[in-house]
């Protein structure tokens, strides 16, 4: 049997047929990884496109470009429309070309024998393994309806709440107090359940982590070795 079906699926995860629920087709790799200093174990992210960063640089630009004329040329009302204006095209752009210029490889989330790390974010965040209580998965119903579509998201609960920042845990704390980050599965470039597991697997067994630094991990991943 294909250990990849073989992981068990958690209730959260399932549709309400109860079959399991997808989130998209990956088509990435795990691979060992040097990020932070340390080495570990890359689950990663799927990797942004060309396409996607060059239309943030352009609406930046449109709106950065109109936001300094009426900066430069305009009344009182004007000015404030384009300081917002502005404003936001210099966010745009200047994601649009982090966008462009990031090592996509580097990101997603990192295991080392010492933290979990999550690099798509900047700065990286780093979750010691020692605070973590818990790997859990979880869901979100896109409606009221009960045969409305979820989607899933990996939950991580931490004894030090401050952990990975006011930000993310503002997010996470929707789906339960304890918890310090919510990833949502379909931003991951590999299956699901291979992430869940791998996480769970390597919290539950702390004499595994020095194989996170290097190929007894990714190799572990590629044969499913996880329950």
């Amino acid at each position: 049997m294909d250990r990849a079906h073989a992981l068990p699926c958690p209730q959260p995860w399932r549709t309400t047929d109860g079959s399991p629920n997808p989130a998209g087709a990956p088509g990435g790799a795990a691979t060992s990884v040097l990020t932070e200093g340390a080495t570990g174990l890359l689950l990663p992210t799927r990797p942004t496109t060309l396409a996607a960063g060059v239309v943030l640089v352009l609406v930046g630009l449109l709106l950065a470009v109109p936001g300094g004329l009426l900066i430069a040329f305009g009344a009182t009302l004007a000015v404030v429309a384009g300081v917002v204006l502005g404003l936001l095209g210099v966010l745009l752009l200047a994601a649009g070309v982090f966008a462009l210029t990031r090592k996509q490889r580097d990101n997603g989330i990192v295991l080392t024998p010492e933290h979990v790390l999550l690099t798509w974010v900047r700065p990286v965040v780093q979750v010691p393994w020692s605070t973590i209580t818990e790997v859990r998965p979880l869901s979100l119903r896109m409606g009221r309806a009960k045969t409305a579509p979820s989607q899933n998201y990996l939950g991580i609960a931490a004894r030090d709440h401050a952990v990975t920042g006011e930000r993310m845990r503002k997010v996470a704390v929707r789906f339960g107090p304890d918890l310090v980050a919510a990833v949502p599965m379909r931003t991951l470039d590999l299956d699901q359940l291979v992430v869940l597991h791998a996480l769970r697997y390597y919290h539950a067994n702390p004499h595994a982590r020095t194989e996170l630094t290097g190929a007894d991990a990714v190799r572990r991943i590629e044969t499913r070795e996880l329950t």
